[in-house]
């Protein structure tokens, strides 16, 4: 078990994409707007931003790796590696979704939840990939059908949950009043996280990734 040259770009990488698929989802939060009124550019935000992003990833995956080491158990670094792409795929998801409401102006009903659909199938595929060859390392090729079946029905039972979830809360209950819906969409979307997260992970590991 080693943090690896490819484990160090890897997490450089994926910190610099979680940067720019960031930035539909603050647009919708109107957190781009704020950081206007505090007279930062959207240029200097970028700028700290890509490079705030990468750095954390690199941390945040040694520090799982450090734990790995302590506890003698690679289970502990599988687990950080899986968090950089949980926190890529959350971008990816989120920075689709926002794009669709945002090219749309439509944040509630039905349509966000085909929205919420195709940003799924566009991030459950990202994920296959960035799990299997770097989180759990599974190189063998005469199982890849297995796992991509496996995979994907691990991560459809896991946004079948979600959807429901999201659809409660943003058709059933609503945004509040003082609350635009906008913003309530995405309110919605970070409940659905933790489950997402936990859910996922240990599908991965413990189905479609088991050795």
């Amino acid at each position: 078990m080693k943090y690896t040259k490819k484990d160090l770009v890897l997490a450089i990488l994926a910190g610099e994409i979680i940067t720019w698929l960031s930035l539909p989802t603050l647009k919708n939060l109107n957190l781009l707007n704020l950081l206007s009124e505090w007279e930062i550019g959207l240029k200097l935000f970028v700028a700290i931003w890509a490079i705030f992003l990468p750095v954390g990833a690199v941390l945040g995956l040694g520090m799982f790796y450090f734990i790995a080491k302590i506890k003698n158990r690679i289970g502990f670094f599988q687990l950080g590696k899986y968090g950089v792409i949980g926190v890529l795929n959350t971008f990816l998801n989120a920075g689709i979704y926002n794009l669709l409401i945002f090219l749309t102006d439509t944040a509630i009903g039905f349509i966000l939840d085909l929205f919420f659909v195709m940003a799924f199938i566009i991030t459950v595929i990202n994920s296959f990939f960035w799990n299997k060859y770097w989180s759990f390392e599974e190189k063998r090729t005469e199982v890849f059908g297995k796992e991509a079946l496996n995979f994907f029905g691990v991560s459809t039972f896991v946004a079948i949950i979600n959807i429901a979830m999201l659809h409660i809360i943003v058709n059933t209950i609503g945004a509040p009043a003082n609350i635009e819906p906008k913003i309530w969409a995405n309110i919605a979307l970070a409940f659905t996280i933790i489950t997402a997260f936990l859910g996922n992970f240990f599908g991965y590991k413990f189905i479609v990734f088991k050795k």
